[in-house]
């Protein structure tokens, strides 16, 4: 059984380079790797600053 490590990112432009760089050291070691992008409350809600969201540790 082969396990996969899944990576999760957000999907700015440098998150995304982050992770595909962890991602190519990995492969490089021979792990099986997946990029998977996560998108938070803040990024889906650009009309409403963060601390009118109520969203804890910003």
């Amino acid at each position: 059984m082969s396990l996969k490590i899944r990576i999760g990112t957000r999907d700015s432009q440098l998150a995304m380079w982050q992770a595909t760089t962890v991602q190519s050291q990995l492969n490089a070691l021979g792990f099986q790797t997946e990029l998977a992008p996560v998108k938070s409350q803040g990024d889906l809600n650009l009309d409403e600053p963060l601390y009118e969201m109520g969203i804890t540790g910003i």
